[in-house]
């Protein structure tokens, strides 16, 4: 006799680790460029550069870049634009972690303070959170048929998991046109520019993962032509890529994480040689996670009335998908500017970014907090300071529903800001609303004996002698026909016929006539 083994595989989470470090560093001012007055706004951003994963620790390196405008010194009000770096290397000690092992990693700058010490030098700090996924790749051969088992009886067991199908790290390429309209100056300079992704959506398709969203561009560019007032311009596109992956399959279920990377805002000229066309070309930084649900077909146990079956097992361990939910929940905000701040004039541009502070799981629900940090800035009322930034963080709570969870259970949230705008009420305050993607998924782990080899033993024909020939039997709580013939050495098939069963379902309480094979 011989077992028909098949391949079994998955990949299941095997520590997760968050943590926290600053940067800071000062920077001076070049010579080409004017003197600091003051520090108008700023923008960040991790790029990760490197992961190396050591025995009980990871190495990380990377760079925090950021972009800061300032309004220079002079009587001309006047703007200018520093773009640096500031490069790292942490290391992070996670218990359990073998070198080579496959470790995802998603950094957010989390804060950061650009402060000047005088008019040619600035002080950039920050403080970046890191989110590390250890994960296991699990394999065996597991026994799910028996060739030639003629008197051996199998027990086939299904057993429900979520399989990792695929695991997919790539760059989409996002690239569009903006061309100013008629009634807009030609583009002499740009001065300052933001670039954010809203509302992104995805979805498995056959051959791959689609991505489409909202991509939009907010710049303040000074005019080809002298005396032209400082312009604004704030446009959106919808874009739309694919990312190729050959094992997934519409319908299968998708965990992701989509970052912002590289990109820049570049000026070209239009048909008519005229520069009046801003090209965005900007990397997403895409990291999938492709799942199906599958039934596990094993033989969960083997017996012989006739023979000592001996099974030899290992443990096959797995994740089940209790929840995927993109849950949504809106926000909303007044803010009253400082009484130092300049009166607001006209709102020019609004962004924002969630952080997730605390998440809790309730019997049957998530309870997540947390922060949307948002960026207004504005034309001002005073001359002397036309432009302003106010920045501030609004609290939220939200409640998910769910299953009932138990304490091993992994609950992964990515959170997003699906839109944001803000309204001006009066001169000094806006209303900030905002609609927020949770993008919750909450993993069950689970674990079954596979049966991997066989031995077959001679029987213990003095404990089979001394059982009775026929016997009647009670069913108790627990009990299977299964387990009635083990115990008895009878067989599946002569429990059936003998008591006219049409099922293998017995109840507590039943009478059973057994017969020793």
């Amino acid at each position: 006799m011989e077992l028909v083994k098949n391949k079994l595989s998955t990949t299941i989470l095997k520590t997760s680790k968050y943590s926290q470090f600053t940067i800071n560093d000062d920077f001076n001012v070049p010579d080409a460029k004017d003197d600091m007055e003051r520090i108008i706004a700023s923008t960040g951003n991790v790029l990760l550069d490197d992961v190396e994963t050591l025995e009980n620790k990871v190495r990380i390196s990377g760079t925090v870049v950021f972009k800061v405008l300032y309004q220079t010194v002079g009587e001309d009000v006047r703007f200018e634009t520093y773009e640096g770096d500031v490069p790292f290397e942490e290391s992070i000690n996670m218990d359990g972690i073998l070198a080579g092992d496959k470790v995802d990693v998603s950094c957010v700058l989390e804060d950061l303070y650009i402060t000047m010490i005088n008019s040619r030098k600035f002080e950039v700090r920050g403080l970046v959170g890191m989110k590390l996924w250890a994960m296991d790749s699990v394999e065996l051969s597991g026994a799910t048929g028996l060739l030639n088992g003629s008197g051996i009886e199998c027990r086939n067991e299904q057993i429900p998991f979520t399989n990792n199908v695929a695991s997919v790290k790539d760059i989409l390429k996002v690239k569009e046109d903006f061309e100013i309209a008629a009634n807009k100056p030609n583009i002499g300079r740009v001065l300052w520019s933001r670039v954010s992704f809203y509302g992104i959506e995805t979805k498995v398709v056959d051959g791959g993962i689609n991505i489409k969203g909202q991509m939009d561009l907010f710049v303040i560019y000074l005019a080809e032509e002298p005396g032209v007032p400082m312009q604004y311009l704030n446009e959106s596109r919808e874009f739309e890529g694919l990312i190729p992956c050959e094992e997934a399959n519409e319908g299968m279920i998708l965990d992701d994480r989509i970052t912002m990377g590289k990109g820049e805002v570049s000026v070209r000229a239009d048909n008519d040689g005229e520069d009046r066309v801003l090209q965005v070309e900007y990397n997403l930084h895409t990291d999938m996670k492709i799942y199906e649900d599958m039934e596990l077909s094993i033989i969960g146990d083997m017996f012989s009335p006739s023979a000592n079956v001996e099974t030899i097992c290992e443990q096959f361990p797995f994740e089940n998908l209790q929840i995927k939910n993109n849950a949504k929940t809106k926000v909303v905000h007044k803010e009253r500017i400082k009484s130092s701040f300049p009166k607001i004039l006209q709102i020019v541009y609004a962004t924002g970014t969630v952080e997730i502070d605390e998440v809790k799981a309730g019997e049957d629900s998530i309870d997540i907090s947390g922060a949307v940090k948002a960026e207004i800035l504005y034309v001002s009322a005073e001359d002397s300071k036309p432009l302003q930034q106010i920045e501030t963080a609004i609290p939220f709570n939200y409640q998910v529903e769910s299953v009932p969870f138990v304490n091993q259970d992994s609950i992964r949230i990515n959170p997003s800001v699906d839109q944001i705008t803000a309204q001006m009420l009066n001169s000094d305050e806006v209303e900030i609303k905002a609609v927020i993607n949770m993008n919750v998924t909450v993993f069950a782990p689970g674990s079954v004996d596979v049966i991997t080899d066989m031995n077959i033993l001679p029987i213990d024909w003095n404990k089979k002698a001394a059982m009775p020939g026929m016997v009647g039997y009670v069913v108790k709580e627990g009990d299977s026909i299964w387990s009635i013939a083990k115990e008895y050495f009878s067989s599946l098939d002569s429990i059936r016929t003998i008591n006219h069963l049409e099922s293998d379902e017995v109840t507590p309480g039943e009478k059973l006539l057994i017969v020793k094979c």
